[in-house]
């Protein structure tokens, strides 16, 4: 399956579960892209997710809206972290979240640009479900 077909829905972002140094999971929300079947995330360098995934690079996902009729996909992926690639995976982002008009969130991200760094995971199993034939009337 390709990745496009994860989810109808282009502004939802990506759930992203990952096991923490001490076994507990953990879930963080992001913005992704998806490009050439892989999915692309971009975060600041310090953020907890990185280190998480440095040690620990196996991670589930959902793309899913959160309102009726839930439809979407899930999986298992292997995270890989791209240092350099953060800007340009940011840039990517802004456009598919925020479209081409400045804004004050656009203006913000790119003020702080320089210190994201990219995430690349490779989906190992997707799952796509959609239940909307089974919620019609709600």
């Amino acid at each position: 399956m390709k990745i496009k077909e994860l989810s109808s829905d282009t502004k939802i972002p990506i759930r992203l579960a990952v096991i923490k140094p001490n076994g507990s999971p953990s879930i963080i929300s992001l913005w992704y892209a998806d490009i050439n079947s892989k999915i692309y995330c971009a975060t600041q360098k310090s953020a907890k997710i990185i280190d998480y995934l440095k040690i620990n690079p196996t991670c589930g996902f959902e793309i899913a809206a959160d309102m009726p009729p839930y439809k979407g996909s899930r999986g298992e992926g292997i995270a890989k972290i791209l240092p350099t690639k953060g800007q340009e995976i940011l840039g990517i982002l802004i456009r598919k979240y925020l479209g081409e008009n400045e804004s004050t969130l656009s203006k913000f991200l790119k003020r702080n640009s320089k210190t994201e760094i990219a995430i690349e995971i490779t989906p190992k199993k997707i799952f796509r479900y959609d239940y909307s034939k089974r919620m019609e009337g709600i």
